[in-house]
C-alpha cells in the first residue's frame, strides 16, 4: 500500500481488491471465514492509515469520512470459494 499511497482512491481500491480477490480465492475454504474477516479488517485499518499519511492534512481523515470513501470505492468482502457442502463432496474416504 505504500507504493500506491498517492494514487487516486479508485485506483487504490482496485489494486487492493485485486490482492484481496487472490487471497480469498486461495484461502476461501470452509472453516477460514473468521480468518478472512481478520485479514479484511487489517487491510481496512492499514488503508485508513495510508490515507491519513498522504499529506499534512491527512490526519484530519476520520472514520466517518473513511466509511464514506468505502461506500464510494468499496473493498471486497470475504467470500468462501469452497463452502462445507462442496468440501464434503470432494472428501473421498
Amino acid at each position: 500500500m505504500r507504493e500506491i499511497r498517492h494514487y487516486g482512491i479508485k485506483d487504490q481500491a482496485g489494486a487492493i481488491n485485486a490482492v484481496l480477490r487472490g487471497h480469498y480465492a486461495y484461502y476461501g475454504i470452509a472453516g477460514n471465514l473468521r480468518s478472512l474477516m481478520k485479514v479484511y479488517r487489517v487491510v481496512e485499518r492499514y488503508w485508513f492509515k495510508m490515507l491519513r499519511s498522504r499529506s499534512r492534512d491527512g490526519g484530519r481523515l476520520t472514520w466517518g469520512a473513511f466509511n464514506r470513501i468505502k461506500e464510494w470505492a468499496p473493498l471486497l468482502r470475504p467470500k468462501l470459494r469452497l463452502p462445507f457442502g462442496k468440501l464434503q463432496a470432494l472428501a473421498v474416504l
